[in-house]
């Protein structure tokens, strides 16, 4: 088999991220990082949808960014609707602020909400998988943030 020709297995992040071609896909957990749901919904009902079941778990939406029209402004390619939302609790953030002043650079998290070949689909990022680096004392926030962001894709 190729991949077993393999002496090196590179450490980039996006060549891990995107999986590397000499190992088996079903050997390479790399979908573990997201929760992603198809929904029978508009990209514009799914958003709103989603925003109102972000805040009924608790959380909040702090920011938007549509990928798909940088897209289009700065390459003038059309894609599918895009959006990015950021996504956090602000008590869980002024926690984790007093163990590790430099948390934010793994906060906040991201849902997305986007069509892809027709369909929809809304997801976020799966903070235990996300925010493993951060270490002990940020594991609570942790899993409270997994459940309801979770959640929050399911109540759409």
């Amino acid at each position: 088999m190729p991949w077993e020709k393999i002496t090196k297995i590179p450490t980039n992040p996006l060549f891990i991220l995107m999986g590397n071609p000499y190992i088996p896909r079903r050997s390479f957990p790399y979908m573990a990082y997201k929760y992603v749901v198809k929904k029978d919904l508009s990209f514009e009902e799914a958003e709103q949808k989603f925003k109102e079941a972000i805040e009924e778990v608790g959380l909040k939406v702090v920011g938007e960014v549509m990928p798909s029209a940088k897209v289009k402004n700065g390459l003038g390619i059309d894609i599918p609707p895009y959006k990015v939302l950021l996504i956090c609790h602000p008590k869980y953030i002024y926690d984790m602020m007093q163990m590790d002043y430099d948390i934010g650079t793994l906060v906040p998290c991201h849902g997305v909400v986007y069509v892809k070949d027709g369909e929809t689909f809304v997801g976020v990022d799966i903070p235990s998988e996300k925010l493993k680096v951060a270490g002990k004392n940020i594991e609570e926030y942790i899993r409270k943030a997994d459940d309801m962001l979770k959640k929050a894709v399911d109540l759409v």
